[in-house]
């Protein structure tokens, strides 16, 4: 990776932004305190409506903040004059969820308006796209129009625009959510390649764990409005601490069903654990039944971790001997409505 890690390139302290109507006051954002170090894929997650797509904005000062500072690079946004945002809104480039391509330019046509706009020589224009066709994969498709090309294809254009001002930061909203799981799959590879070579910060807004989880290194959670919780995927993934956090985790899961008792635990496998018979091994020494109500396995990080939900007997003395086994077992372990065992 290049670049030094542990720096923070995006600094959001105390953001709020507020939308007055002649109705209504709406409080998007409230009080949101965040850095992002550089050299980091970020994920930012929440439901619909809890103010992601607006904080997204926030950062590169397309929406302004009612209240609070947003520092890149240690500049102040609030403090720079117009002329000094536009120059420095060259290092934060952004990425939509509909592409938002210009129709009457082919392929080379958009990915120079950026530096059309940046007053950059002809020729070097033309030997910078020759260089970003090739990392987005589109040379063969330079000279076709966004109509003649798939979603994922409109995608790598638009991020082979974002890339031709030599960004330090690419704000992706929403970018894969138009896109099948396949051609989403191929663009989180791409996006993760371009911070693994450029050393890139990326800040991802997403509705779906499922993309945090496979690219991103950070999370952050926000919940209306507010910053529910934020650290490294990987413990976020394994220890929750939010009602917020676990419904975007256990999403899939379902509604509880009383075929047993009603308590329920969860417990995390890691790699190392993953492939044990855990649960063979309880019911068999411990002569306890558990109703498995609930399980996956995800790659986090490019590490596999899996977890389960297990429904335990009705009886207290049974549940203990399930949770004295897992303890015992080095397991991370929770119960599901959010009480730390």
């Amino acid at each position: 990776m290049k670049g030094v890690r542990d720096l923070a390139l995006i600094e959001l302290q105390h953001l709020t932004k507020t939308f007055r109507g002649k109705t209504q006051t709406v409080e998007a954002l409230r009080d949101i305190n965040l850095s992002i170090n550089q050299g980091e894929i970020y994920g930012i997650i929440g439901m619909s409506g809890a103010g992601k797509s607006t904080l997204v904005r926030c950062i590169n000062f397309l929406e302004r903040p009612t209240e609070g500072k947003v520092v890149i690079d240690g500049r102040d946004l609030s403090a720079l004059a117009p002329r000094e945002l536009r120059k420095l809104r060259q290092q934060v480039a952004m990425i939509f969820q509909h592409f938002n391509l210009l129709q009457q330019r082919d392929v080379r046509g958009n990915i120079a308006f950026a530096m059309e706009i940046a007053g950059l020589r002809r020729a070097d224009i033309d030997k910078r796209i020759d260089e970003l066709l090739e990392i987005v994969g589109l040379t063969e498709r330079q000279h076709n129009y966004p109509s003649q090309l798939s979603g994922g294809q409109q995608q790598r254009v638009a991020i082979a625009r974002a890339l031709s001002t030599n960004p330090k930061i690419i704000l992706c909203d929403e970018a894969t959510s138009a896109l099948d799981p396949q051609t989403t799959a191929s663009i989180l590879s791409l996006l993760r390649e371009i911070n693994r070579k450029m050393g890139i910060t990326v800040v991802i807004i997403t509705h779906e764990m499922s993309v945090v989880e496979s690219i991103c290194t950070h999370v952050a959670i926000i919940d209306e409005g507010r910053l529910a919780e934020c650290g490294t995927v990987e413990s976020v993934f394994s220890q929750p601490q939010t009602d917020a956090a676990r419904k975007l985790i256990f999403r899939g899961a379902g509604k509880t069903e009383n075929l047993m008792g009603k308590r329920m635990v969860r417990i995390v496998f890691d790699g190392e654990t993953f492939n044990e018979p855990i649960i063979a091994q309880l019911v068999m020494q411990c002569h306890v039944p558990v109703n498995i109500f609930y399980a996956d396995t995800r790659d986090v990080g490019g590490k596999v971790f899996g977890q389960m939900i297990l429904q335990l007997p009705e009886d207290r003395l049974q549940q203990d001997k399930v949770i004295y086994f897992l303890k015992n077992r080095n397991l991370k372990l929770e119960e599901v409505d959010g009480h730390a065992l």
